[in-house]
Formats: C-alpha cells, structure tokens, sequence
C-alpha cells in the first residue's frame, strides 16, 4: 500500500463520519444526550437539549431535592470563530440559556447524580458520558 493510500483511507472514514454528523442536527434540535448519562442511575432523571433560534437550553430534571454537578461543554459553528464553553451549573428543574447562533456540539463528560441531594439517604450515582447536536 502506498504512502497517499494509507493516509486517504483513514481520511475517507472520517469525512463520512463527519459528514453524517453533520447531518444529524437538523432532527437534534430537540433531543436527549445519547448515550443517556443518566441511564445507569435511579430514580430517573433527565438532562436534556433544546433549541429555539438562536437560543439553546441546557435542563436537568429529577426528583425533589435532586442534585448534579454535572455541566454541559459545547463547542458552537456560528459565529465569526468556533466557540467553546460550558453551560454553567445545572440546577434541577431550571434551564439554562445560551445565545449559539449554527451548529452545536453538546458533550457531557461525566459528574455526579444524587436524586435526594447531599442530605439524603440515597448514594449519588456517576454520570455517564452523553453527546447531542442542535442546528
């Protein structure tokens, strides 16, 4: 296999790949992060994704009293230069918005669930790693 061979394949895959990224976020402008971060841990809760325009609304919901550390890092194709960020914390029942004009990236990298807060019986659970694309 040649030089230009080697490096076209691997280029190739990830072309397709990036392309079938982006044409994913047209059905993501409302969606959950997949995989679920939440999957593993009970009672259910849910961190959801939403986009209205140009606005876009990181929310988590749990039961009462629920609380996570987890934030929401983003990477924005919309303005003059790409834009990275972090949503802030998540505070159960209330979103929290951002102005991100274009295509978003949505990443989850991990944190702590506990579904009766820090005075509760019930053990906090660890997140897991969610991703989700709003156009």
């Amino acid at each position: 296999m040649s030089t230009l061979a080697a490096f076209a394949r691997p280029a190739a895959v990830a072309a397709l790949g990036a392309a079938a990224l982006f044409a994913a976020p047209t059905a993501a402008s409302a969606a959950p992060f997949m995989p679920d971060p939440l999957a593993n841990c009970k009672p259910a809760a849910t961190l959801d994704v939403e986009k209205e325009g140009n606005q876009v609304e990181w929310e988590f919901e749990g039961p009462e009293n629920a609380t996570t550390d987890a934030q929401v890092t983003y990477l924005n194709f919309g303005g003059q230069a790409p834009t990275l960020g972090t949503s802030g914390p998540l505070t159960n029942g209330e979103g929290v918005e951002k102005e991100l004009p274009g295509f978003t990236g949505h990443l989850i990298p991990g944190g702590t669930y506990d579904p009766d807060g820090p005075n509760g019986p019930l053990e906090a659970c660890t997140l897991g790693f969610g991703f989700a694309v709003t156009q």
